[in-house]
């Protein structure tokens, strides 16, 4: 006899040799590698050069910049660890499993445990992971992730498998031939895994954001320190505190911090509503949905089937009737639910011989079974068993649908292209609780619900409206005829006889319009989920389905995707609104770069004026703020958006700053009394910019505001020998007049900004 598995020592010889599978879904980042990233950045480096020649000045207060620098690494790092420990607890409840033949018997192995020369049992809903040769039986399998190809490859014994690649149907026994890095496909395989939102406008703009950063920085201390040093009366440590305080201000890290630690905090947010995020930015795509499509089982029902009757309409008696199916359902060894429903409700003692089996395929619809000497059962949708110019097909098409009753036809094919329809199975399947609840607050959001599915479209679209989807009664059945998805998409709301490539083109024609997440479990389901712009898959699911997917539902439960959809909304509208805020002095920075290029003075302000300004008037506010609710859908440009909502208070910055030099020259103010007007009214600006953007106004946004801005007074009062100020009640009336003017250059520049490139997400409710 062949020798058939690994023994326990072969396995530990292949684990020595380095000849294993490891983790093949996505990975969180290693606590190194978390660690290494907030401290060894572009931006701290050049933070940590200020600090130094900030050093040698003797002038140490205006080195409490990297207090900040530092908390910000650390907050990164503490929130990103934890979120990691979080998601790696979870992640064992949704690492694929898969059977291996070791020390002859069958045990369940994860995927990464596999080593070179296993022997694996494959069935429908894995997602080869391995490389590997079938030794037994045979599949049919999918290898669109691979090829780009969507046609089903039968593969028989003989015949290699790819990682990657789905396996629709079948049983097989494979021996792995190559693991790890060995495997031909895993390029492919994990480009095609991570999907993702994958035109994350988050993302891209920050990275955009960084180099344009980068790019420029340099130049322009350059071109600062070569101004100033033209300046009559201008040592060294005056050059080196101005050029420091403009690189500071043009250092964004605070956003880049934030968006991250808020995008981990989000992940553990998620998890308490039984969501595991597998790609982090997905959540910025949960923010921008739209439209949600989802399939009919096991979202608005619950995927309990259950045979409601039967009906015998040929003269077949129930007992050879029971007899066939027991006999077709015996082969079945890995039954869907439907397949378990009727394997309890058919019951026989008679044996049966079965000479050939074809199991169920979404592309087919239905399964076949040769019994010996009596024909070939097909079981399955009717439209696809019976041809549309069948007589049998005229008599029973319109009348096969009982409202949400599911419909399986069973016909017998005794003689070639000949089949008898025997009976008409009825499946019950369970509506999920609160649906009706879950799909009316989607609905009051703004978000669209599409059902499709691969039964009957009668079917569907009478558990659909039962559910509570608005226009359910708009269906259309996609085996009639060629479609126009992008005519039918706006124009339906169910879709009923969907193949699994059908469901894709749906989903792209979609996409032209909308921002989609896919709701899905099954096989059939994964090239719709692959490209979903979020996709979103049960624990329960196929294990194709949850490793193609961006957040896996733990709990099983649909009624949580509002939940998710809204969380999603909330941290990315409230990073959009703190972006504004830090980025106000980004732009001012550059602009008062270009102030003193050209007219050749000095920059007005010092590291520590920034570094309390920035503390007290953005950071510590949006930190809080991070908590709030908003849940409008994120629409525009995210950081063109941002920059426009912080121009006005940028613009209004320098035009203080202008009028804080001149008003210095003229009344003969000394560098204190001018720094004490100058930091003033720009903390005030600052905190009305903080006002202005958390729009609309609640007591918890009015709160922060005040305390914030009584933090500000008593901070500006009691520290201005640190921030070099010298305030005093002479200075009183123009100070005042001068904050009333800066905010009302800011209310009008922000009216017209908002009028001229129609911003309006920072107005969410």
């Amino acid at each position: 006899m062949q020798k058939k598995g690994l023994t326990t020592n072969e396995i530990n010889q292949r684990i020595q040799e380095n000849k294993v599978n490891g983790e093949s879904k996505k990975l969180s980042k290693s606590t190194i590698n978390i660690i290494k990233e907030n401290i060894f950045t572009y931006f701290n480096l050049l933070n940590v050069i200020l600090f130094i020649f900030v050093f040698t000045t003797g002038k140490y207060q205006n080195a409490m910049f990297m207090g900040a620098v530092i908390t910000n690494a650390l907050i990164g790092m503490i929130q990103e660890i934890r979120a990691k420990k979080l998601l790696d607890q979870i992640r064992i409840l949704t690492t694929t499993k898969v059977n291996a033949y070791r020390d002859d018997a069958w045990i369940e192995i994860s995927v990464d445990e596999i080593v070179q020369d296993d022997v694996l049992g494959l069935q429908a809903g894995i997602q080869v992971p391995i490389d590997g040769v079938i030794t037994e039986g045979s599949l049919e399998i999918n290898e669109s992730l691979l090829t780009g190809e969507s046609d089903t490859v039968y593969k028989k014994a003989g015949d290699v498998v790819y990682s990657g690649t789905i396996v629709l149907s079948g049983d097989a026994e494979v021996s792995v031939t190559k693991v790890g890095h060995d495997r031909q496909s895993e390029k492919i395989m994990e480009g095609a895994k991570i999907s993702g939102f994958q035109k994350s406008a988050l993302q891209k703009d920050l990275q955009k954001l960084i180099k344009i950063v980068s790019v420029l920085i340099v130049p322009v201390a350059l071109i600062l320190v070569g101004m100033q040093m033209g300046v009559k009366g201008v040592g060294y440590s005056a050059i080196v505190l101005n050029t420091s305080a403009a690189i500071i201000g043009m250092i964004p890290e605070g956003l880049v911090v934030l968006t991250s630690v808020a995008l981990a905090v989000s992940t553990m947010r998620l998890l308490k509503l039984k969501a595991l995020v597998q790609e982090l930015y997905s959540v910025e795509g949960l923010a921008r949905v739209d439209v949600v499509c989802l399939d009919k089982t096991g979202t608005l029902t619950q995927g309990d089937m259950q045979v409601d009757h039967i009906e015998i309409v040929s003269d077949i008696s129930e007992l050879n009737l029971h007899a066939y199916m027991h006999a077709y359902l015996e082969m079945e060894k890995h039954p869907n639910p439907t397949a378990k429903a009727m394997l309890e409700y058919f019951k026989s003692d008679t044996k049966i011989q079965v000479d050939d089996f074809q199991p169920f395929v979404s592309e087919r619809k239905y399964t076949s079974a040769s019994l010996h000497d009596i024909g070939t059962l097909y079981v399955g949708a009717f439209e696809f068993i019976f041809n549309k110019e069948d007589a049998i097909y005229q008599t029973y098409h319109d009348t096969i649908s009982q409202g949400e009753l599911r419909t399986i036809a069973i016909a017998l094919e005794k003689e070639e292209n000949r089949k008898e329809l025997l009976g008409l199975v009825y499946i019950r399947d369970v509506m999920r609780p609160n649906v009706n609840e879950t799909l009316d607050y989607l609905s009051k959001q703004g978000v669209t619900i599409k059902v499709i599915s691969g039964d009957y479209s009668k079917t569907v679209s009478s558990i659909a409206r039962k559910a509570g989807v608005l226009n359910a009664d708009k269906y259309i059945d996609l085996s009639a005829g060629e479609i126009d998805y992008n005519q039918v998409v706006e124009e339906y709301t169910v879709f009923g006889r969907v193949l699994p490539k059908q469901k894709k083109e749906l989903l792209t024609a979609l996409q032209r319009k909308h921002v989609v997440a896919m709701v899905g479990d099954g096989v059939n389901d994964v090239p719709a989920l692959r490209q979903a712009d979020v996709s979103i898959a049960m624990l329960a699911g196929s294990s194709a389905a949850k490793d193609i997917s961006d957040i896996v539902l733990l709990e099983n439960d649909f009624n949580v995707v509002p939940s998710i959809v809204c969380e999603g909304r909330r941290v990315i509208n409230n990073i959009s609104r703190a972006s504004s805020m830090y980025l106000v002095k980004t732009l001012f920075s550059f602009f008062l770069t270009i102030y003193v290029a050209l007219f050749q003075t000095v920059y007005p302000f010092v590291p520590v004026h920034l570094t309390m300004i920035s503390a007290i008037c953005v950071g510590i506010p949006t930190v809080f703020l991070q908590l709030e609710p908003s849940f409008e859908r994120l629409k525009g440009r995210f950081l063109v958006d941002a920059f426009l909502r912080a121009l006005p208070s940028a613009i209004t910055v320098v035009l203080v700053v202008v009028f804080t030099k001149f008003y210095r020259t003229t009344m003969d103010l000394s560098l204190q009394n001018a720094n004490a007007i100058l930091v003033f009214v720009t903390g005030v600006i600052y905190l009305y910019t903080l006002y202005r953007i958390y729009q609309p106004t609640t007591k918890y946004r009015l709160m922060i505001v005040l305390i914030m801005s009584f933090l500000f007074v008593i901070t500006y009062y009691f520290t201005q020998g640190i921030l070099g100020i010298s305030f005093s009640l002479e200075l009183l009336p123009v100070t005042l007049l001068t904050t009333v003017i800066g905010v009302a250059i800011v209310s009008l520049l922000g009216f017209f900004t908002d009028k001229a490139f129609k911003i309006n997400s920072c107005n969410l409710k």
